[in-house]
């Protein structure tokens, strides 16, 4: 399914020109350095090739070349490869290696181009005849930068006093293209994509800008070990898949995960998405809807994450609509809400990339989803800054303690996560006990950027709840996961969070200056064992009523008066769903008071 997806995007990204995807027997690949050579092969001139990011930083340039090879040892790639290679220089590499290494490419390049008449060829074939690897780092021209092409990772050829490079020379296509169709082992067997009789893989190429792999790459179907083979089948032998496939899908995904407005990080899960369309609107509205723009300048991932107000906007309108219940059928004039739309989120193992996820669905169907998670998501705010959907990487880090020193989510836990909400599916009750242990453990600390009942932790909370009501239709669980503060409500729970918080409150009026109140001390035992704690608590509320001005003592007995008259009595234990609704009572009744006091100052 994977691959099939895969195999048909290419198919898509070939047909629009602008996509830039290489066609078969070709890659993109990053190139540092292009090798000047006169027509007769004497190397001229050495040109760093550079491109600048929206960041004005420099980096490799990215060209397509003829396809690299699965090395295992020695073994040369066409036209493009490393100083070792092309140059017979190492850092640490002994003769030998250097040696069998560029005898390796120039033995490559005489099979390919001896045949060849043309002038670029020709000088490929003059260069290799003459350069002697002995003598190659006193060579003047290489000195000025030796260390660069050391490090390269890609060195092309060009003609002296031309401008482009000989990899692209018509001839020296042909040729390659000839080769590289011959060059196959001629295994056939019926490909289980297209069902056709084909030539068979033996080797998977490598995946490459998956956060935790090779900096090389992993291959994302790979057979190593013997215990996996069957029938006499070896390697990649065992799951049947056409050379042409596997340059397709293989391709696809790579080109899919070098552009930043396709990928997302999810915990140790880099996660992918495209639909069956060319139109980038797709992607930049995924991009947007998954990880929305909250602050501005915000560094995720090392890069500076830069609004689009036009796909913000597009995104905006959307939720509300699915918020206010309407359809978003005909809502997107640009493109087609049925188009095949496609998630997979990719992590880093051993020998291979492991799938953690694969989703699909039309992208009306995945975007009415996760409106549904924000929707589920919404609470009111403590703070007005705070994000209005809140990106799933947030949820994630607040499962995790700011003073620990791992601060990785816990590995699972982002998979799932991300499953139940492009599915509609059941929060994993795993995150609702990672934030309730938060909430439990944690003590607010200002300098460790620690919030105890911050509005991320509750709103996954309400979240939780709300998303279990709804598919257990739990009418009674339903009044009190309200966005904001239900004071109608009987729920026990909920009233005793907001009796809890009123009685803080009633601490924090009587002796402003408090650094801790009875949150620090009580709230954990209090939300699990009312009856034991609550007593206590009233008590020592009468204490702090007595110190207070007539005034605010007469607000703040009738604000208890009010919530005990709705409880019958203090239980004498809380289930943990249950210690989330007092929580959300506490959050509420905490942020109306906060409320209160900003419509005051106005």
């Amino acid at each position: 399914m994977i691959i099939q997806a895969l195999n048909r995007y290419y198919q898509i990204l070939l047909e629009d020109k602008t996509s830039q995807i290489p066609s078969y027997g070709y890659c993109n690949a990053k190139v540092d350095y292009v090798l000047c050579i006169s027509e007769n092969g004497e190397l001229v001139d050495i040109l760093p090739l550079e491109e600048i990011n929206d960041n004005n930083k420099y980096f490799p340039k990215t060209l397509t070349i003829p396809e690299r090879r699965i090395r295992t040892d020695i073994s040369a790639n066409f036209m493009c490869d490393k100083s070792i290679y092309i140059l017979g220089i190492d850092k640490n590499s002994n003769p030998q290696r250097l040696k069998k290494a560029f005898e390796a490419f120039k033995r490559l390049h005489f099979k390919i181009l001896s045949s060849a008449t043309g002038r670029a060829a020709k000088a490929i074939l003059a260069f290799l005849d003459k350069w002697d690897i002995s003598i190659a780092k006193k060579n003047i021209i290489l000195q000025e930068y030796i260390d660069g092409t050391l490090k390269a990772r890609n060195i092309v050829f060009r003609l002296d006093g031309e401008t482009g490079y000989l990899h692209d020379d018509p001839e020296i296509k042909k040729l390659w293209e000839m080769y590289n169709s011959s060059n196959k082992i001629d295994i056939e067997g019926q490909c289980l994509v297209t069902g056709e009789k084909s030539i068979i893989s033996r080797l998977h190429p490598k995946i490459t800008n998956i956060r935790g792999t090779f900096p090389g790459g992993s291959p994302l179907v790979s057979f190593k070990d013997s215990a996996y083979e069957s029938y006499g089948k070896t390697q990649s032998f065992n799951s049947p898949i056409s050379q042409s496939v596997t340059f397709s899908y293989s391709t696809a995904l790579n080109h899919i995960l070098s552009n930043k407005k396709q990928k997302i990080q999810i915990g140790d899960i880099t996660t992918v998405f495209w639909g069956e369309s060319p139109q980038s609107i797709i992607t930049d509205f995924t991009l947007e809807l998954l990880n929305p723009y909250h602050y501005k300048n915000e560094k995720v991932d090392n890069d500076i994450y830069k609004q689009d107000t036009r796909i913000e906007s597009l995104v905006k309108d959307v939720l509300l609509r699915v918020k206010l219940g309407m359809r978003i059928d005909n809502f997107f004039s640009e493109l087609d809400p049925k188009t095949k739309f496609y998630i997979l989120g990719l992590s880093p193992n051993k020998a291979r990339i492991a799938v953690r996820f694969f989703y699909s669905d039309t992208f009306g169907g995945f975007v009415e989803k996760v409106a549904q998670h924000y929707k589920d998501m919404e609470l009111v705010k403590d703070f007005s800054y705070k994000p209005d959907n809140i990106p799933i990487r947030m949820i994630l880090n607040e499962t995790v303690s700011n003073k620990s020193r791992d601060k990785k989510v816990m590995p699972l836990l982002a998979g799932t996560v991300m499953r139940s909400i492009v599915s509609g599916s059941l929060y994993p009750e795993s995150l609702f006990n990672a934030v309730m242990i938060r909430i439990k453990t944690d003590m607010d600390d200002i300098d460790s950027k620690i919030n105890r009942f911050n509005y991320i932790r509750i709103a996954m909370i309400k979240a939780y709840l709300t998303r279990k009501a709804r598919m257990q239709n739990n009418k009674n669980l339903k009044e009190v996961l309200s966005v904001s503060l239900n004071e109608k409500t009987t729920k026990v729970e909920y009233l005793l969070g907001r009796l809890f918080a009123v009685l803080e409150k009633a601490q924090q009026d009587a002796n402003p200056n408090l650094n801790k109140t009875i949150k620090d001390r009580y709230f954990t035992s209090a939300s699990a064992n009312p009856s034991v704690i609550f007593p206590i608590l009233l008590k020592l509320t009468q204490h702090h009523i007595a110190k207070m001005e007539k005034k605010i003592k007469i607000a703040t007995e009738r604000r208890i008066s009010e919530i005990m008259d709705l409880v019958n009595q203090f239980p004498s234990y809380l289930k943990l769903e249950q210690q989330g609704i007092f929580a959300l009572g506490y959050y509420h009744q905490r942020v109306a008071f906060f409320q209160k006091v900003t419509k005051k100052e106005k």
